[in-house]
């Protein structure tokens, strides 16, 4: 019973979540797919127009939701009933989604045709009507005029003129013997598509609002309702197995204290049974001093490794933040020092150039006694300046030159967003508590981390819209700072690394950071954030990262929770709460390991001050 309560208690898949949370997204995609698809059909029956590609992509869009959502509920696990369910809703919305592609294509047809019907009547109209007045038949071309503005009043959505009308002049021109003689064919092929327009327009905004009426956000939200109360089901018998898990657990644990009890009861009986021999090792006592020295000498010793481990730990972070920060700004350095040089190169050709206009422009003519000498000294200096600006050049020097100069700026703007972000991540110059904007100190942190995370991983953030929080700065981006360096250290080769924010409650925040890493072992789960526990080789890490971070959110008040499948990612929660705390206790009365883990985050966000 035991070991099926363990299997049953087994959090759900990463995918699960996932498929969950898209196929909700997916749903409100789909009504804004929906809506839009509406809105641009009418619009282009309402402008007369060609509805073009938007509408195309907006119906493919709608169309390939379909097998998108069967994708996603073929993930989410249920009861018999539950997954019946889920699978008859899916189908319907298939089917309905099937009417819809089926309708929209005949109106996006249609609607291209009266379209250009309309577009003909227009643009041929007055040609045909001039035509007419060419050969002289005026009270003919009349009669065509006032079909052409009757079709186009006819077409617009506020049209008066009816189709019976339209029909009948049709009828009228085409009776006309004057004009079949003289140009039969230009006036058939108007009729014909004043009679195409005529016929065409009420059945298609009969389709249109047919279209319209076909309730695909209720079906979609059927899907999303199934999908969300066999998800609840599946999260809900975890939780039920867990709690029979935790009953039974103290069951076992009052059925070993019973048989403890017993024991140390039968260990008394020992003890005075042995009291004969305990007399006859007077020499024990000696023994048990001497062991107590040596068991004291070693606590010393463990002491001693443990803050130099801990410290080991923090000159490890502090190594990879200065290596990353200096990695990030010595790229911009390299080429504004390269820019540097080739500005100063143009600079030299530019002053150049300025000597040879300044040489010419500083002749005068009083200076020679013949004007002739003057005219041929100016018009060679002259020469020498248009050789010079066609052999050197000079407008591409100058584009070339401002193109370095636009590099550099952005350049340096590059390493004030670097400085700027360190004093953020840092926090040295506000209080130990402030309030503080999660999402912002997500995005500082990533810039800090950039050059561990760049050739890893893929970041994709889902930030929520969370109030600030009262907290400590600088500890909070050392936690977040140790999350992402463990979501890039567990991708071997290429990944992702999702951050998501929201609300957890009315009054605390979540941060989810969530990778496609190796995955942690279930056997180990419980003793990953304890002290110096690790997977990584000998001299690799010390395992205490995960450490700081619990021992930091357990001191805000806070909570570490942790997802993990091996072969899929891991996803670490850290909870904090909102409003306003207590101060953090002081670090006086702690030993000196205590103290250095809790003081690691400002260690750290000093160095990236000082850098």
């Amino acid at each position: 019973m035991l070991v099926s309560l363990l299997l049953q208690s087994r959090s759900l898949p990463l995918e699960v979540h996932l498929s969950q949370n898209e196929i909700a997204t997916q749903v409100e995609r789909v009504g804004e797919d929906f809506a839009a698809l509406i809105a641009t059909l009418d619009a282009a029956r309402r402008e007369i127009r060609d509805p073009g590609d938007a509408a195309a992509s907006l119906l493919n869009r709608v169309a390939s939701s379909a097998d998108a959502m069967r994708q996603m509920a073929d993930v989410i696990p249920g009861t018999a009933g539950q997954r019946d369910r889920l699978a008859r809703s899916v189908e319907s919305y298939a089917a309905t989604v099937k009417e819809v592609e089926d309708l929209a294509r005949r109106v996006l047809d249609e609607q291209r045709t009266y379209a250009q019907n309309v577009s003909f009547v227009r643009d041929e109209g007055p040609r045909i009507i001039q035509q007419m007045r060419d050969v002289l038949l005026d009270a003919e071309a009349g009669q065509v005029f006032q079909l052409v503005v009757a079709t186009l009043d006819f077409a617009s959505p506020v049209g008066t003129v009816p189709a019976t009308e339209l029909r009948n002049m049709v009828a009228a021109l085409n009776g006309n013997e004057v004009i079949r003689a003289n140009i039969p064919r230009e006036i058939e092929r108007l009729g014909e598509t004043v009679l195409a327009i005529a016929a065409a327009k009420e059945p298609l905004e009969n389709r249109l609002r047919e279209l319209g009426q076909i309730p695909v956000p209720q079906r979609a939200e059927l899907v999303r309702a199934a999908a969300r109360d066999a998800y609840r089901s599946a999260a809900s018998t975890v939780e039920e197995a867990r709690l029979m898990l935790s009953i039974y657990s103290v069951a076992l644990l009052i059925v070993v204290g019973f048989a403890a009890f017993r024991l140390q009861a039968s260990y008394r009986a020992l003890n005075r049974s042995h009291a004969e021999l305990e007399q006859l090792n007077q020499s024990l006592e000696q023994r048990v001093a001497e062991r107590t020295q040596e068991l004291a000498d070693a606590l010393k010793n463990l002491k001693e490794s443990h803050v130099q481990l801990v410290q080991a730990e923090k000159m490890s972070s502090l190594g990879q933040l200065v290596a990353g920060i200096s990695h990030e700004i010595n790229t911009p350095l390299l080429y504004l020092s390269n820019n540097a040089v080739l500005i100063q190169e143009r600079l030299q050709l530019f002053r150049d150039f300025v000597a040879k206009c300044n040489e010419a422009f500083s002749l005068k003519a009083e200076e020679f006694k013949d004007r002739n000498a003057f005219q041929a000294q100016f018009i060679g200096a002259l020469k020498n300046v248009k050789k010079m600006l066609k052999q050197e050049d000079l407008e591409s020097c100058l584009q070339e030159a401002e193109d370095l100069a636009q590099d550099s700026i952005e350049g340096l703007n590059d390493l004030t967003e670097m400085a700027q972000s360190l004093k953020d991540f840092s926090r040295l110059d506000r209080a130990p508590v402030a309030s503080f904007d999660v999402n912002q100190g997500l995005d500082k942190t990533l810039i800090i981390a950039r050059n561990l995370i760049k050739h890893k991983a893929e970041v994709r953030k889902f930030y929520g819209d969370v109030p600030e929080i009262e907290c400590s700065p600088s500890q909070i981006n050392q936690v977040f700072l140790n999350l992402l360096t463990n979501a890039a250290q567990a991708i071997e080769e290429r990944g992702e690394i999702v951050i998501t924010t929201k609300r957890h409650g009315d009054s605390h925040v979540a941060i989810s950071i969530a990778d496609t890493g190796c995955g942690i072992p279930q056997e180990i789960m419980d003793k990953i954030c304890d002290p110096f526990f690790t997977t990584k080789e000998v001299g690799k890490g010390t395992g205490l990262g995960l450490s700081i971070v619990n021992e930091i959110v357990r001191r805000h008040g806070g909570e570490l929770k942790i997802e993990s499948e091996v072969g899929k990612g891991s996803v670490f929660t850290v909870i904090l709460p909102i409003g306003q705390r207590k101060e953090r206790p002081e670090l006086e009365g702690l030993d000196d390991a205590e103290a250095l883990l809790a003081e690691d985050a400002e260690d750290n966000a000093a160095l990236a001050e000082a850098v």
